[in-house]
């Protein structure tokens, strides 16, 4: 998986961190049901290019399940300044295929594939990625929130915490089942984690097409080795596996430290 950052030294050695390892079966079938959105599709192309297209990617053809999260992601109105289009990538049945690689070892953890997702580019700080050095040492981890959270933490590069209020007003707190006055952050190697509704819950949309879904958003970001804790989970999923490569008992991180997390990607599903 190759980072959103701008040219540089460190770019060439971010472009060696594409997905590596074995794989799994599928766990939802709705994850990748790309077809039943073919003839629902109708998105205005005009308006949407600069996020889809860019210089270096001639090569490029968003399928229909990308398209419709971009709908999705638009109609949040985040400013199109924050996004680098030439790290967007779809992991949709279609477009990362059952043959993929189903999780990579980064930083020396870990991370699953976000099968069924879309990833939007996020800028960030190259100069703090180079002398980091992040894309080479710190793990990949997800965050799974609501969107006006997303917009307060890619708008000001950075994580909020219990107490902390959104751009929005929405103040966040503390997820019941979690310990009273823990001001932490949560993030997670498995998407199927930070995906679940506990963390990430489901938003009606609307397509043009008149269509309706749902769906949902998830912060892709490195994280700094020796700044978290790993736990296991706490949303209740008594013996259900959560996860197939990550076991339940290592599935949830949680650290203090807010400026030890980087969102480089914003994740979104979209189903029926």
């Amino acid at each position: 998986m190759r980072p959103p950052m701008k040219s540089s030294g460190s770019a060439s050695a971010a472009s060696r961190t594409h997905e590596r390892s074995s794989s799994f079966v599928r766990k939802r079938s709705d994850y990748s049901d790309v077809g039943k959105y073919r003839s629902n599709l109708n998105l205005a192309a005009r308006s949407t290019t600069d996020l889809v297209h860019s210089p270096s990617m001639t090569t490029f053809q968003p399928c229909y399940y990308f398209k419709l999260c971009l709908e999705f992601m638009l109609s949040l109105e985040y400013s199109k300044k924050l996004f680098n289009r030439k790290h967007n990538r779809c992991y949709c049945e279609k477009c990362y295929t059952a043959s993929s690689k189903n999780f990579y070892v980064e930083g020396g953890s870990k991370y699953v594939i976000p099968r069924g997702w879309v990833r939007f580019g996020l800028y960030i700080d190259d100069a703090q990625a180079q002398a980091e050095n992040i894309w080479n040492k710190w793990v990949v981890s997800y965050h799974g929130t609501n969107p006006q959270a997303v917009k307060s933490i890619i708008e000001h590069h950075q994580f909020l915490l219990p107490g902390d209020q959104c751009i929005g007003g929405h103040v966040i707190r503390i997820r019941e089942g979690h310990i009273p006055g823990k001001f932490q952050v949560y993030t997670s190697p498995t998407i199927a984690y930070s995906g679940d509704d506990i963390y990430s819950p489901s938003i009606s949309f609307r397509s043009t097409s008149g269509q309706s879904y749902k769906a949902k958003v998830v912060l892709q970001c490195r994280q700094q080795p020796g700044t978290y804790k790993i736990q296991a989970e706490t949303i209740d999923a008594g013996s259900r596996r959560i996860c197939p490569i990550i076991p339940n008992s290592e599935v949830e991180y949680f650290t203090e430290v807010r400026s030890s997390i980087i969102p480089y990607g914003l994740l979104i599903r979209v189903f029926q």
